[in-house]
């Protein structure tokens, strides 16, 4: 799974937060479950439209330090983009 298929990125979507795709759960309430010491099974299941691969590959950002404001960088200019065309996805 690529970080494209895991994050995406729009101004139209919790106000332009990382999000997991597909979803409006944002990439931080992810990082702010694990650190209260929930795990990332007890996160599914609470979150079950989220994949078992998405909250992986976002734990493996999380352990590499990356923030959700990194992640929502990598995202790049959300200029081009008007409202109603879509998500812009993260790119790695």
């Amino acid at each position: 799974m690529s970080l494209t298929s895991t994050i995406s990125v729009h101004p139209e979507i919790q106000d332009g937060a990382p999000v997991f795709s597909g979803t409006r759960v944002r990439v931080e309430t992810f990082y702010d479950f694990l650190r209260i010491g929930v795990s990332v099974n007890e996160f599914l299941d609470e979150f079950p439209s989220i994949t078992r691969d998405q909250a992986l590959e976002v734990y493996d950002l999380m352990n590499r330090q990356v923030t959700p404001d990194q992640i929502a960088a990598l995202a790049g200019p959300q200029s081009n983009i008007q409202p109603g065309e879509g998500r812009m996805f993260a790119s790695a």
